[in-house]
C-alpha cells in the first residue's frame, strides 16, 4: 500500500510489497509500529491547523472542536446543526430517528469536528478506519491483478482450443472447464508472488484519502475556501474532481508542506512517551527515535479537501447516498474477490494490527498470497499478536485440565 497522507509511504509501501512475497526483514514490525505511533503525532497539528486557518472563511470563530468516534455521534451532531431544516432534511432527520438501526449504528470512525456556538458545522479532520485502509488497498491489489488472471485464463482456453483444432471463438467451455482455468489461472499467479514476479508500481496500490477534511458552507463561501486552498504558500493541488448526482461535492487533493523538522521535534519536548510500551516500544528512546524517523521522512504529506453545503452533508450521511451504502456497493463491485484479493486484504490488515499490538517482532508472516485459509485462521494470528487466548470451543476446559475431567483417564 502507499498512503500519501503518510511521511514515510515510500519504505512502507516496500514494507507491504516485500510481504506479499513472504519476504519479513528484520526491523519491519518495530518500524510500522513507529509509523503508527510518530505519523499522528507529526501530521495531526498541521492538519488540525489547515481547518483553523481556512475554516476562518467560513467562520471568524472562535469555534469548539470536538472528538467523534461513532457514525452515531456524527449523525447527532449533524442534525443538531441543522437549526432550520427544509422539508428534505425534516423527513431524513424523521426516518434516522424513527429507524435508527437501519442507518448503520455504531460504525466507528476517528473524527474532529469543528463547530459554531451555536453547534452549526464548519469543517471536520477524519482519519481513515484500519479496515478501511487494508480494504481499499487491496482493493488496488485486486484491480492490478484482475487483468492478469483473465489473461492466463484465456491462454489457457486458447490451448484447449489449438488442441482442438478450433478457433477460440468457436469453442465450447462447460461451466465447469471455465472454473477449473480461472482456479488455475489464479493459482498460477498466486504463486507468481511467492517467485516475486508480480512487482507494483506505487500507483498501483496508492490510497490518497487517509486524512480528510471536509469544510461545510454556502456555494459562496465554499468557492472562497476553494480560491484560498489554490492560493495557499504551503499547498500544492495535485487533483480536482466534481461530483455530480445523488451527492454533490468538490474533491481536491492536496500535497501540504510540513513545518520545519526543528519545529516539530521541539513541539514534542516534555511529551510523555509512557503510551509506546503499550506498542511494544522502549518510551526512553522514543524522543530519540521520533527525531530520526522526521529527519528522514518526506516533507509533504496528502490530505483530501472536501467543499460541500449542508444540504450535501445530510444526503451523505441520511440520504440515498450514505458513506456506507457506499463502501458495500464499492465490496459488491470488486472487479476480483476471489483468494489472492483476500490474501492481500489479511496481510495488510495484519501489517496494521502488528502496528497497534503490545508486539514488534514477529517470526513469520502467517498469511502467504498463495495460500488458502479460513477466517479462524487468520483471527487466530490476529489474536496471538494481541495476547489473547486461543482455543474458543466449548470445551475450552480441556485444554486446561484435561486430566481433571472425570471418564478422561
Amino acid at each position: 500500500m502507499y498512503l500519501r497522507g503518510l511521511i514515510h509511504r515510500d519504505r512502507l509501501f516496500d514494507v507491504a510489497t516485500r510481504w506479499f512475497s513472504d519476504r519479513l526483514d528484520p526491523g519491519d514490525g518495530r518500524f510500522v509500529t513507529q509509523v503508527f505511533v510518530f505519523e499522528s503525532l507529526i501530521l495531526a497539528p498541521t492538519a488540525i491547523g489547515i481547518v483553523r486557518e481556512i475554516g476562518r472563511i467560513l467562520d471568524p470563530g472562535p469555534y469548539c472542536l470536538e472528538r467523534l468516534r461513532s457514525k452515531d455521534k456524527v449523525r447527532q451532531l449533524i442534525e443538531k446543526a441543522c437549526l432550520e431544516p427544509g422539508p428534505r432534511m425534516a423527513e431524513l432527520f424523521k426516518r434516522y430517528r424513527r429507524n435508527p438501526e437501519e442507518f448503520f449504528p455504531r460504525t466507528p470512525v476517528d473524527m474532529i469536528a469543528a463547530t459554531r456556538k451555536t453547534g452549526e458545522i464548519v469543517g471536520m479532520m477524519r482519519v481513515k478506519q484500519v479496515r478501511r485502509i487494508a480494504e481499499k488497498a487491496s482493493r488496488r491489489v485486486a484491480d492490478k491483478l484482475a487483468s492478469e488472471i483473465r489473461q492466463t485464463a484465456r491462454l489457457l482456453a486458447e490451448g484447449r482450443a489449438r488442441a482442438s483444432g478450433v478457433s477460440l471463438s468457436g469453442l465450447v467451455s462447460s461451466p465447469g472447464v471455465m472454473a477449473h482455468e480461472f482456479f488455475e489461472s489464479e493459482r498460477a499467479i498466486s504463486l507468481a508472488f511467492k517467485e516475486g514476479e508480480i512487482v507494483f508500481q506505487r500507483s498501483d496500490l496508492r490510497v490518497d484519502d487517509v486524512i480528510a477534511i471536509k469544510f461545510v458552507g454556502s456555494r459562496e463561501k465554499l468557492e472562497q475556501v476553494e480560491r484560498a486552498v489554490f492560493s495557499h504558500p504551503g499547498a500544492v493541488v495535485a487533483e480536482r474532481e466534481v461530483h455530480t448526482g445523488d451527492y454533490n461535492d468538490v474533491n481536491l487533493l492536496v500535497d501540504m508542506d510540513l513545518p520545519p523538522v526543528g519545529e516539530i521535534v521541539d513541539r514534542m519536548r516534555g511529551f510523555d512517551w509512557s503510551f509506546a510500551a503499550s506498542r511494544g516500544l522502549d518510551p526512553s528512546s522514543c524522543r530519540k527515535d521520533f527525531e530520526d524517523y522526521v529527519e528522514s521522512g518526506a516533507r509533504t504529506f496528502r490530505i483530501e479537501i472536501i467543499l460541500t453545503t449542508l444540504e450535501e452533508l445530510v444526503e451523505s450521511e441520511f440520504g440515498v447516498s450514505t458513506h456506507e451504502e457506499r463502501v458495500l456497493s464499492q465490496r459488491h463491485e470488486a472487479s476480483y474477490s476471489g483468494r489472492i484479493a483476500q490474501n492481500a486484504s489479511s496481510i495488510i490488515h495484519y501489517l496494521i494490527l502488528l502496528a497497534l499490538s503490545p508486539v514488534t517482532e514477529i517470526e513469520e508472516i502467517p498469511i502467504k498470497m498463495w495460500g488458502r485459509y479460513l477466517e479462524d485462521t487468520i483471527s487466530l494470528s490476529i489474536d496471538d499478536l494481541f495476547g489473547v487466548e486461543q482455543g474458543s470451543s466449548m470445551f475450552t476446559l480441556f485444554a486446561k485440565h484435561p486430566l481433571e475431567i472425570p471418564g478422561m483417564m
